[in-house]
């Protein structure tokens, strides 16, 4: 499965509750694509998308990596 590269900018509004997942193990299968972002330099984060095949946006936001 090829990776995806973000067209648009995605904005986390202020408010957005960041849930504790330590020791949470999670899987995810296909159609799941996830990014690490950096947050400050100490710090970083993981967005996980889920793309479903049919989305009629999916092209709108999303291009394959070669």
């Amino acid at each position: 499965m090829a990776s995806k590269r973000l067209k648009k900018d995605i904005v986390i509004p202020a408010g957005t509750v960041f849930e504790n997942v330590v020791g949470m193990n999670v899987e995810y299968g296909n159609g799941n694509y996830e990014c690490t972002i950096g947050l400050t330099k100490d710090s970083a984060g993981s967005l996980v998308y889920g793309i479903g095949p049919g989305d009629k946006l999916l092209d709108e936001w999303f291009e394959n990596c070669d």
